[in-house]
């Protein structure tokens, strides 16, 4: 917003802002006075006319209007008592006095008054020539309060009218020398304007032109004159249009420009790039706008800026897109840095551009990139003989790198001038001046670490036409040829990452996938075999944790270094992580072929291997699957042929084992079983069942082992030895187990509390992971505690092959379980395993389980025999309980009891049956034990 001149009240006579503040005051005290005061008139008024009324009304109040002439009326005489009942409707505040004529008080009502008050008497006939006077007395506090209250308006008026007063004036003077300020800043503002339009002109950064409707030039600045070089006018307005001629003299094309000029109604937008080309090849930008006056056209103005550095810039910046994009895009960097050498020789004009550079590493093959300008002999003649003259130079280069040699160190850091002159570079000056063109000076091309990548050589027909900016151009060139040749060794470096391994240098998993899927895809057109071949190192984990991880990778190396010397070189052979190793046998007659390959490599695995001062053994288990006989899917060949290996593996290792649909029929299974268990916990599909166990000595049941069942939706009951090991190898058993013992707890608390059935003792069987568990005791105390069942109710089963998997673990294992009150553990399967009699005397144990397989032959085999009368007099020794399973025969029980067996469980007895159908049996015991010994 134009903001007006303020006035000077210095101009005004100096009596007058006195004479109108007096005024204002005078004013302002007068109104702030008349407020109150009419207040008070009108209220004291209204208090004498209610007191007047009063009166009236007591002076006449016993008059009364005779009843034969209602016209007429007659007196009667006053009492002060009637005055006073008349007066009765008066408020409290109003004091009611009678009196005689010797001023006594005849009557009364209500207490005088506070003064000030108000005051009016009138007389009353009392009869018997008796006169009184009747007093109203009202106090006017209440009025002078309101009249003192009435002041906070009268001041609240009397400041506006001051301030109305004082202003209003003020407000009139001060227009009328606002106008005056106002004209005086016009005529100093449009004397200044021709001062300020002229340095505005001079000052600015672009040339101004500005012409009338004819083309004749009107005013025009300094700059330019000077960007367009022309004389300075004599004349401010020129009367002809010879300043426009000669700007069209200069330019390569002046239609487009001579026709916006004439065309008033067109405008110029400078973003969107409207230049102007010289003749002497500078880029000027302008700007064009018609000039309006009054709404009528009467010339244009036209602002030019030298872009010149600008359009070279961008044009650099386009040069260095495309050229980025082209390595970006994987295209051959030959043909970018070809790209490169075109465009410097187009924005030089004069020069020829040649870039060497060494395609990858030291020692590899050199290569020359031309410009298209360079005549077709000269490349033949350089691509000839390029190897051996460029070889020389880059050795005489990477030589004075180490040890300066005729100042060469220095002069290759930077721009190398007058190449000529140095003898390294005689070959290739030789070679250009024989076509005719002279290599006048270069730029070593240097990596970000200071290596030499290359060198760019500029050429001239002419050297005295060597351009300024030809060496800006050159370093902006090398500068490019650094990023793109580090771009690609980069992108070479990453490409070996992704698809190579970086230990054993085979290929990884992706460069194997896509190896095979190229191998099945020309298979499909030519109509072959291929054998894929899984091998996994055995005991390599051991070999690996004993004898460190840098042997171990070692051992890798030297393995894949023998798998190798086994396969074709048209063979793939490929790492996939770990110890696991894969080959792709190409163009195989028969499934026989790869057979004989997997007998080599066995046969190469038999020579042991050398790591330090170490040799060891690693054998190969190799799982093969042939396409397309087995599948025509890469997947599914990898996954049987990794089916094959596990195979191998299970029998023993160290061979190889050809896929079947058996194996993919069981490996399914599993999975589906596997994927079935990890969620059969939280739908409810486990159950405990419980098989009895028969003390021999008393003739009934007094305890029973709990054994888990899985109902499945689909399959019904699976059989534990299909499961429990799976459960094992995934190590849901932990969680699996744990539920076990409180289920089987919460069941024992059952039978106590609400059967009636003596005392049991449930045996539940320990896992070897769940004895791995530091915290195994405190999870059974935990459950114990929660379920309320006494510890000596509860029996704990550990097989044999677990106890001497470990043995001293074992021990403390098993020792924290009996601190928490465990009476009852059980060395399960006994006879199986190979247990120390050193160590089975330090087991906290109470029984031993003799296995079925040696119950399986009673009475008759004579091995079975010796071994259970063994175990049973060895345990009796050691003051252990003995526990037959498996018992089914009569025969078998009565071998047991002869030779002293404590406990059986089996067949004979019962199977195993779920909870209730238990209960039922311990029930039936008891009633013939009891019938028994009656």
């Amino acid at each position: 917003m134009k903001s007006e001149p303020s006035p000077d009240l210095q101009d005004l006579p100096p009596e007058m802002p006195t004479l109108i503040a007096r005024l204002a005051w005078g004013g302002g005290f007068l109104v702030t006075l008349l407020v109150p005061l009419i207040f008070f008139i009108v209220g004291y008024q209204s208090e004498v006319a209610r007191l007047e009324s009063a009166l009236q009304v007591g002076v006449y109040s016993n008059i009364k209007q005779s009843d034969s002439d209602p016209g007429a009326t007659w007196g009667v005489f006053h009492t002060p008592q009637a005055v006073l009942a008349a007066l009765d409707w008066l408020p409290h505040e109003t004091s009611i006095r009678i009196t005689n004529g010797n001023q006594q008080l005849l009557a009364g009502q209500n207490e005088d008054p506070p003064p000030p008050h108000l005051t009016r008497t009138a007389s009353l006939d009392l009869g018997t020539n008796d006169t009184a006077q009747l007093a109203l007395s009202r106090s006017i506090r209440p009025l002078l309060l309101y009249t003192l209250l009435m002041c906070v308006p009268g001041l609240i008026l009397g400041a506006i009218a001051f301030i109305t007063l004082r202003d209003l004036p003020m407000r009139v003077f001060r227009r009328t020398l606002q106008e005056i300020a106002i004209r005086k800043v016009t005529e100093e503002k449009l004397a200044k304007s021709l001062s300020i339009f002229s340095a505005t002109l001079e000052s600015t950064a672009d040339g101004i032109f500005v012409t009338d409707t004819q083309g004749r030039e009107v005013v025009t600045n300094k700059r330019f004159r000077d960007m367009w070089r022309l004389q300075q006018s004599a004349d401010t307005y020129a009367n002809n249009n010879e300043t426009l001629i000669e700007l069209t003299n200069k330019l390569r094309e002046p239609a487009a420009f001579l026709a916006t000029l004439k065309d008033l109604s067109k405008h110029i937008d400078v973003n969107q790039g409207s230049t102007l080309e010289l003749r002497d090849g500078r880029h000027f930008e302008w700007n064009s706008q018609p000039q309006f006056v009054n709404g009528q056209v009467v010339g244009r103005v036209t602002s030019f800026r030298d872009v010149s550095n600008r359009k070279h810039a961008e044009a650099l910046l386009a040069i260095e897109n495309e050229v980025l994009e082209m390595v970006v895009c994987g295209q051959p960097l030959k043909a970018a840095l070809g790209v490169l050498a075109d465009h410097v020789e187009v924005l030089s004009g004069e020069m020829f551009c040649t870039i060497l550079f060494r395609k990858a590493s030291e020692g590899a093959e050199l290569v020359c990139v031309s410009g298209r300008s360079l005549p077709n002999d000269v490349v033949d003649g350089i691509v000839h003989r390029e190897q051996v003259l460029l070889g020389t130079v880059f050795a005489a280069i990477t030589k004075s790198e180490d040890t300066p040699q005729h100042g060469l160190a220095d002069e290759y850091s930077g721009v190398i001038e007058d190449i000529g002159h140095h003898p390294i570079w005689a070959g290739y000056c030789s070679l250009m001046a024989n076509h005719g063109v002279h290599a006048c000076f270069a730029v070593a091309v240097r990596s970000t670490d200071g290596h030499l990548l290359g060198l760019i050589v500029a050429h001239y027909r002419n050297p005295s036409k060597q351009q300024p900016h030809d060496r800006e151009l050159m370093w902006v060139a090398a500068h490019l040829v650094r990023i793109a040749i580090e771009r690609r060794q980069a992108e070479d470096r990453l490409q070996v990452l992704a698809h190579y391994d970086t230990l054993t240098r085979l290929p990884n998993r992706t460069l194997f996938h896509d190896r095979l899927n190229q191998a099945l895809t020309r298979l499909e057109r030519n109509k072959g075999q291929v054998a894929l071949m899984f091998i996994d190192l055995d005991r390599f984990k051991t070999i690996n944790d004993t004898l460190g991880h840098d042997l171990g990778d070692q051992l890798l190396r030297e393995v894949s270094a023998r798998l190798l010397l086994c396969v074709r070189e048209m063979d793939t052979v490929a790492r996939l992580g770990g110890d696991e190793f894969t080959i792709i046998l190409e163009h195989i007659n028969r499934a026989e072929d790869a057979a004989t390959v997997a007998s080599k490599i066995i046969e190469a695995f038999a020579t042991p291997f050398r790591l330090g001062q170490q040799e060891t053994f690693v054998t190969p288990s190799i799982g093969i699957t042939i396409y397309p006989s087995d599948s025509d899917n890469s997947s599914h060949l990898i996954k049987y042929a990794d089916t094959a290996m596990y195979r191998a593996k299970e029998d023993g290792g160290n061979g190889y084992r050809f896929f079947t649909t058996e194996m993919n029929t069981l490996a399914s299974d599993r999975l589906e079983m596997e994927s079935g268990l990890r969620r059969a916990l939280e739908r409810g599909e486990f159950v405990v069942y419980y098989q009895p166990k028969f003390d021999l000595a008393n003739d009934r049941i007094t305890g029973a082992e709990a054994l888990l069942r899985w109902k499945h939706p689909h399959r019904g009951l699976v059989s534990p030895a299909e499961f429990i090991p799976i459960l094992e190898e995934t190590g849901l058993i932990e969680s699996v187990g744990s539920w076990v013992l409180k289920t089987v707890c919460n069941q024992i608390r059952t039978w106590q509390d609400t059967t009636g059935l003596p005392p049991l003792v449930i045996a539940v069987n320990l896992s070897g992971r769940q004895l791995q568990r530091s915290n195994l005791a405190n999870t059974i105390a935990d459950i114990l505690e929660e379920t309320g069942v006494d510890p000596r109710f509860l029996e704990l089963e550990v097989t044999e092959s677990i106890l001497m998997h470990d043995p001293q673990c074992a021990v403390d294992m098993l020792m924290q379980i009996r601190n928490k009150g465990i009476l009852h553990i059980d060395v399960d399967d006994f006879g199986t395993g190979y247990s120390s009699l050193s160590y089975l005397k330090q087991f906290p144990i109470d029984c031993l389980k003799l296995d079925k397989s040696f119950v399986d032959g009673l009475p008759h085999d004579e091995d079975d025999i010796a071994i259970s009368q063994a175990v049973i007099a060895m345990a009796h020794s050691l003051r252990l309980t003995v526990i037959a399973e498996g018992v089914e025969r009569e025969e078998q029980l009565a071998f047991l009891r002869d030779n002293g067996c404590n406990v059986i469980q089996g067949y004979i007895i019962s199977p195993p049956v779920p909870a209730h159908a238990f209960a039922q049996l311990v029930q039936e015991s008891v009633q013939k034990s009891t019938t028994a010994l009656s």
